[in-house]
């Protein structure tokens, strides 16, 4: 937070402070954004989009958006690195969880919450995007690490 003459007020970041990454930690299995669909209501012209898994998305986000939520808005360009650690099946085929949820998705539900709980201005402010999956293991709980370095 910095300070002013009215008070604490969040920082919001235009130009890059310091090159130091913003990190935390989300613990809880990452939800995908999930595919949409539409309807409308019978004598309407309008479309209503819903995601299809809205059940476990929507508390999902809010948890990120939650955790996002330290009183800095990123308002410039930015890198973002997403790493997450899914739960292990008891069989594997590969080393690497290189199975459904798709990572496009998982980060796609990532990149809105961070938006949604103040931490981006707008996730078309990201510029550069690492996202990795990886199974959970003794001293790497399921959920997703996060970090964010202005550029």
């Amino acid at each position: 937070m910095i300070g002013t003459d009215s008070g604490m007020m969040p920082a919001t970041y235009q130009t890059p402070p310091e090159q130091i990454p913003v990190e935390f930690f989300i613990p809880g299995v990452p939800i995908q954004q999930g595919s949409k669909s539409g309807f409308s209501r019978i004598g309407s012209t309008s479309v209503q989009m819903t995601d299809q898994n809205k059940d476990k998305l929507k508390p999902w986000r809010h948890t990120v958006a939650a955790r996002a939520d330290i009183g800095i808005t990123f308002d410039c360009p930015v890198s973002v690195e997403l790493t997450f650690v899914m739960p292990k099946p008891k069989r594997t085929r590969w080393s690497t969880p290189a199975v459904k949820p798709d990572i496009d998705k998982l980060t796609r539900a990532m990149l809105d919450g961070l938006t949604d709980g103040g931490l981006l201005e707008d996730d078309a402010r990201v510029v550069r995007l690492l996202a990795i999956e990886e199974y959970a293991g003794e001293g790497n709980p399921v959920g997703v690490h996060v970090a964010v370095v202005a550029l």
